[in-house]
């Protein structure tokens, strides 16, 4: 099969997006110790598989929706972005809701302690505020998890955001479909969906928000055309194979998010 176009431009694409956001001087890199990781919008478009991610995550019973949906598609595999100070009110309405997506194969990825726009935050504060928010993380999974990815609040990529991405060695993540609204309006959009999708949706209050709805139609909808629903470790294992050659990995070539080349 011939190599996807996409995978290694894209990633020089999204590069460049940075580098213009400097340039427009929404993002400044001159402090930068390393070069920033490119942001993250989307997997490979050679492989079936897209990434439904959840922000925010602040009332328990949009987490019950979501866990009740998931429970009926057990296949699928999400990537929630809760807030810091939401792990342990939701926790202490549901002990234990974490844990239970987190033992089903779920991922968890930092969206910033309160939510603030980390843009007027100095590049050490949000440093401190990711560990701050991975602390409270791992006080309700009762361990110490493995995070890859961060997404700012209100999508602002900005100094502050990517020198902590880099100080801890996250991946900058946004995403390529956008839910909220109407889930009539949502799902129109995830039926033009592209193999390596990033999802985006929140949990907040109906009708503000009907991603919970969107969630119960989408999973299904991308079953039936044979597409699988991941976590963001996934997709970025894909396009990580998609930079070590074309076809697959050669045995001992690299090492990817979750496995090595010759593991596979």
């Amino acid at each position: 099969m011939p190599a996807s176009p996409l995978s290694r431009r894209d990633f020089l694409k999204l590069g460049g997006i940075a580098l213009l956001a400097t340039a427009l001087g929404r993002v400044d890199l001159s402090q930068a110790d390393t070069p920033p990781t490119p942001i993250f919008y989307h997997g490979s478009r050679r492989y079936p598989r897209i990434a439904l991610t959840y922000d925010d995550i602040q009332l328990v019973t949009r987490l019950h929706m979501l866990e009740n949906i998931l429970d009926q598609n057990p296949e699928a595999r999400i990537t929630l972005f809760p807030v810091g100070n939401a792990l342990a009110t939701v926790e202490a309405k549901d002990p234990g809701i974490w844990k239970r997506f987190y033992g089903k194969g779920h991922e968890f990825g930092y969206h910033s302690y309160y939510h603030d726009n980390l843009a007027v935050y100095k590049p050490q504060q949000v440093v401190d505020d990711y560990d701050k928010w991975l602390d409270a993380l791992a006080q309700v999974l009762g361990e110490q998890p493995t995070v890859h990815f961060a997404r700012p609040p209100y999508d602002i990529i900005s100094n502050p955001f990517m020198y902590m991405s880099g100080q801890r060695g996250l991946i900058p993540t946004l995403f390529s479909i956008g839910g909220g609204g109407p889930a009539a309006f949502v799902m129109n959009a995830i039926r033009k969906y592209q193999n390596g999708d990033i999802v985006q949706f929140h949990t907040r209050e109906q009708p503000d928000s009907q991603d919970m709805t969107t969630t119960s139609q989408a999973i299904p909808f991308l079953n039936s055309r044979g597409v699988q629903c991941v976590t963001l470790s996934q997709l970025y294992d894909d396009v990580l194979r998609d930079q070590i050659n074309a076809t697959g990995c050669d045995a001992g070539a690299g090492q990817s998010l979750t496995r090595t080349c010759l593991e596979q």
